[in-house]
């Protein structure tokens, strides 16, 4: 980053931020891979990074941008469903089998995820991305009878401490009114 023209934006403004509405600034802010100084918090994580080979950093970018584009998908997936107060618990059980599956792809899956990020990359309008239109069906395949089961039983079970609760609300309302 040009030192020089920080400080001169800061003289001009009063306020760095201002520089984000440059387009040249950002296009060169964009550009610059350096290291960036977060803190002594930040160190061992700083230092784990350094530590990575190049094969280990593409894996770890891949990972983040496959879980970028299918974490959303499978809130928005389960927001589905309908749940209502029930929602967060079931979106939790949805997004553990998730993960655990994620660790244990079929080529045929790990094929259709090599897909969706290539599609993603193309940085195509969202209704032009039929990979990543797959997607509720594709997570649909990856629960076992059994986790549908165990998700089933979160909802159940959030299903009736819902109503429990408005029970128990509606018995205090008419205990306080008496």
């Amino acid at each position: 980053m040009n030192e020089k023209r920080l400080a001169d934006q800061l003289e001009k403004t009063g306020n760095l931020m201002d520089l984000t509405f440059d387009q040249d600034w950002l296009s060169e802010a964009a550009e610059d891979d350096g290291w960036v100084e977060a803190g002594v918090m930040a160190q061992p994580y700083s230092n784990y990074l350094k530590s990575l080979t190049p094969e280990q950093h593409r894996s770890l970018r891949l990972q983040a941008q496959l879980l970028s584009i299918l974490l959303p998908e499978l809130k928005q997936w389960v927001e589905s469903w309908g749940l209502g107060l029930s929602f967060e618990p079931v979106h939790l059980a949805a997004r553990e089998k998730f993960y655990w599956h994620l660790r244990r792809l079929t080529e045929e899956q790990e094929g259709w995820i090599a897909a969706l990020i290539d599609e993603n990359n193309q940085c195509l309008p969202m209704e032009e991305r039929p990979v990543r239109s797959q997607t509720p069906s594709i997570l649909a395949q990856l629960f076992t009878l059994e986790d549908w089961r165990e998700i089933a039983e979160v909802a159940a079970e959030g299903m009736s401490q819902t109503v429990l609760q408005i029970s128990q609300s509606a018995s205090e309302e008419i205990q306080a009114t008496a």
